[in-house]
């Protein structure tokens, strides 16, 4: 608490607006993203490491571009610890090739991973670029949230701050009573990220007749029929209901449906990638709780 107490009194003079800890931990649900060069990063196969820095991304962000340097050292400084830093690109209005264009043009020298669902940022409650998010990625408890890390100042009588430090301590300790530390803070408006398909999503919840069932009809049900080499039949809306929760974590991670190929490294006739309208509209319903209605 005494720590707590401490950063509060900083928050003024560095334009943090506010700072709590959770009375228990976050957790997380496990994800895989591509990033620009088309290699895979899954969080749960990073559980070898220590805890797992992500940097939110938009390429237009001036907070971003005025901290790439800084994110450079904090790599320099994280990796000898066993921690993995790497940046989160969620922006609706960037694409793999101008990720590719920003990241050779300021040397970021962190893979970028494409968001291109946004729901992974959902999930972690990423909300502007410039955002960091440290995660321990055995025990998928998120440990902090917020800006990133400053320097003492004025000949050190401004103390900097030491979230991200101290979370890679939590994330050390053994103790599984680690609070999430998220703190709030002001981010320019071109740093603002949109959520279009959440935002009309919560407005209007995919309807499961019209939206839904006709996606599982068309990417699940040639295995998943009675009889068929899925695990389970998706032949009523209790049953799909009854699975959502695993249908999400497989959808996010990527394993379903199957044979999912990097369209912007190789193209395949067979390859079996879903629409990123069509993961949203599942995943938005089954986190509306796969109502039948």
């Amino acid at each position: 608490m005494m720590r707590i107490f401490n950063a509060l009194a900083l928050l003024i003079s560095l334009g943090i607006t506010s700072l709590h800890a959770n009375a228990a931990p976050e957790r997380v649900g496990d994800f895989n993203l591509i990033d620009q060069e088309g290699s895979a990063h899954q969080l749960s196969k990073y559980a070898y490491q220590k805890a797992v820095v992500f940097i939110s991304l938009a390429n237009s962000c001036s907070l971003n571009q005025k901290d790439f340097t800084e994110y450079k050292i904090l790599k320099t400084k994280l990796e000898p610890l066993g921690v993995s830093v790497v940046m989160l690109n969620a922006s609706s209005k960037d694409d793999v090739n101008s990720v590719r264009r920003l990241h050779d043009t300021f040397n970021i020298e962190l893979p970028v991973l494409l968001d291109d669902t946004q729901l992974v940022a959902e999930s972690l409650k990423i909300s502007k670029a410039g955002e960091i998010v440290v995660i321990d990625p055995k025990r998928m408890f998120v440990l902090y949230r917020g800006p990133l890390d400053t320097p003492p100042r004025g000949g050190g009588r401004v103390p900097g701050t030491t979230y991200i430090v101290d979370a890679v301590q939590a994330a050390q300790s053994d103790t599984r009573n680690v609070d999430t530390v998220v703190v709030d803070f002001e981010a320019p408006a071109d740093c603002q990220l949109e959520f279009p398909a959440r935002q009309l999503h919560a407005q209007n919840v995919p309807d499961y007749e019209t939206e839904v069932a006709p996606i599982l009809i068309e990417r699940c049900t040639g295995c998943h029929i009675d009889g068929g080499i899925g695990p389970f039949a998706m032949n009523s809306h209790q049953m799909i209901q009854g699975w959502s929760p695993m249908i999400r974590e497989v959808l996010l991670t990527k394993r379903m449906p199957p044979a999912q190929v990097d369209p912007s490294i190789r193209h395949f006739n067979n390859a079996r990638n879903m629409p990123d309208e069509e993961v949203q509209t599942l995943v938005h319903w089954i986190d509306a709780g796969a109502p039948r209605e």
